[in-house]
């Protein structure tokens, strides 16, 4: 299983980071990696590098987008997306929050992530694997 996290970064960090992307995942990382008592520093540089999701209008974009699909389930108490799909083996879980999303899936390319999220500035990390990714890069 692996968890993708999607951060909507800056425009001037974009610029600072899209030749080194490998500075901005690891800058992502050790703010990921925090320990408690270093809250406001890190809610600072939070400010700095990420730019704020509009989470009403993503999940309603998203359900919008797969809700004809027979795969596709919004679990409103649990405020999810979800895909499960036998014929392909995809189990995604979609978590949208206003600084980031969360997704959780058993497949390399989940089908939310790369059907939807086709914004140039979202840069997504696996902290476990040690992978990021700017995802309109990875998209096309």
């Amino acid at each position: 299983m692996r968890t993708f996290f999607c951060f909507r970064i800056k425009k001037e960090i974009k610029i600072l980071t899209r030749e080194t992307p490998y500075n901005l995942f690891k800058t992502i990382m050790n703010l990921y990696y925090l320990d408690n008592y270093d809250n406001s520093v890190s809610f600072n540089i939070y400010k700095d590098i990420f730019s704020k999701l509009d989470k009403e209008y993503i999940d309603n974009k998203i359900n919008n987008l797969f809700k004809n699909n027979k795969h596709y389930v919004y679990n409103n108490e649990k405020d999810i997306h979800e895909i499960h799909n036998k014929y392909t083996k995809e189990d995604t879980l979609l978590k949208v929050y206003k600084s980031h999303i969360i997704i959780k899936t058993n497949v390399i390319k989940p089908n939310m992530l790369f059907n939807y999220l086709d914004s140039d500035d979202l840069f997504v990390c696996d902290f476990k694997n040690k992978d990021y990714f700017w995802l309109n890069e990875l998209v096309r």
